[in-house]
């Protein structure tokens, strides 16, 4: 099985709390849309990278 990395974890969770914290406290605000947007981004480039930055389970691996 294949790894996946932290930071890719990391980037997927920080663009859903972007979009949902946007959705609930910044839906009066002038930047609303740049926030979303910048949630959405990370959201989508996390989840498209996901089958290009799997790393592999080292013990897996017959030598």
């Amino acid at each position: 099985m294949a790894k996946i990395p932290i930071f890719l974890k990391l980037m997927i969770g920080i663009g859903m709390m972007i979009i949902l914290a946007s959705l609930y406290f910044l839906k009066d605000h002038p930047y609303y849309l740049w926030v979303r947007w910048t949630g959405n981004i990370l959201l989508i480039v996390g989840i498209v990278w996901i089958p290009f930055i799997k790393e592999t389970d080292k013990k897996q691996i017959n030598t």
